[in-house]
């Protein structure tokens, strides 16, 4: 063997152990965006509640440690915009904004990619709640008509008349921006948040979108039968692929499903439509999620159960905890739906998503 022989595969080897160790040493991303229902109202006592439905029962035991939750050692959340304060640490419960054991969409998501994923995964999760893809989360290729302005200047001199167009101007993607800012933050920051990820290097793995409440009861929005939100939505994708420097980003939209099956409409298609824009194919889809609504807690809040009898309320809490425009606080629903956006954002990596 000739010297050069010899140090072309001494150099060789470094290559290939450089490169196994900068796979070793990734973190998958994914961010959660959206809205209150992305903040997450979930009670997950109502998971205990139902420890024996065929939809919670196959991976039930593996949420609990003995009788408390379960903290993961593969799997981090940091939560900036979290109401009354941010938040950060291992998936567990308590990334909701009902109360400090309150679940969101993080809880089911965060399990099912941890199980599926070898890297550690790190979410990052913003939302705020009441916000509209219309004004708010407006992406900056979207941008508004002067109608538009107008419309929302006359309607904000009602109630201020020193309001000023630029302010007006201002609020059309101020959480679209704030999101980019956090967003960023958080790539920048991880590793002093997390000294089990130091060293490691972030890799963009997936979105998940779940929002809509504020646009669906726009009445402007549903005289063109939510045309505009399919627009503005497809502008968002892009702009935050082009934003975050992920230009092939996995995105989910998650169906809004308040209310359950019978509340499905214009909305809905509208939101669906965008994953069936060809330059969105195998990179974009959207996951139905009415099939999951609790019917049966949805009952006992028809009945005033919340309001009536000590044992009614009982009854009550052991499913639900808040109005139907939360999907009623169900930690059942909450969990399906994130157990469902990870599962499509797996099938969309071409991950094995059982």
């Amino acid at each position: 063997m000739t010297v050069r022989t010899l140090i072309l595969g001494l150099l060789f080897s470094l290559f290939l152990t450089s490169t196994a160790t900068s796979a070793e040493k990734t973190v998958k991303v994914f961010f959660l965006v959206g809205q209150s229902n992305m903040e997450g109202k979930g009670n997950p006592v109502h998971l205990d509640t139902y420890k024996e439905d065929p939809a919670i029962e196959p991976t039930y035991a593996a949420l609990k440690q003995g009788d408390k939750w379960k903290v993961r050692d593969d799997v981090w959340i940091t939560y900036p915009s979290k109401f009354r304060g941010a938040k950060h640490g291992p998936l567990t419960v308590g990334y909701g904004t009902k109360g400090d054991d309150s679940i969101g969409p993080e809880f089911g998501f965060g399990h099912t990619v941890g199980n599926a994923i070898d890297e550690p995964v790190l979410l990052i999760k913003i939302a705020w709640g009441g916000k509209s893809l219309a004004v708010d989360f407006r992406p900056p290729s979207a941008p508004p008509s002067d109608k538009e302005i107008s419309v929302k200047l006359e309607r904000a001199q009602k109630n201020n008349p020193d309001a000023t167009i630029d302010e007006i101007k201002d609020q059309y993607g101020h959480f679209y921006r704030e999101m980019i800012r956090l967003a960023k933050q958080e790539l920048a920051q991880f590793d002093e948040r997390f000294p089990d990820l130091k060293g490691r290097q972030p890799q963009i793995a997936g979105f998940v979108w779940h929002q809509g409440f504020n646009d669906v009861i726009n009445r402007t929005l549903k005289e063109n039968k939510y045309e505009d939100y399919t627009r503005w939505l497809a502008h968002f994708i892009r702009d935050v692929r082009k934003d975050l420097n992920a230009p092939a980003m996995s995105f989910v939209i998650g169906e809004l499903s308040t209310g359950g099956i019978p509340n499905r409409g214009d909305f809905q298609i509208a939101q669906a439509n965008v994953a069936e824009i060809d330059e969105f194919a195998d990179t974009v889809a959207f996951v139905p999620t009415a099939e999951y609504y609790d019917t049966a807690a949805h009952e006992l809040f028809e009945k005033g159960f919340w309001k009536g009898t000590d044992q009614q309320r009982k009854q009550w809490e052991a499913v639900g905890n808040d109005r139907p425009y939360h999907y009623l606080g169900s930690g059942k629903t909450y969990y399906l739906k994130g157990v469902a956006f990870g599962q499509a954002i797996l099938e969309l990596q071409g991950e094995d998503a059982s």
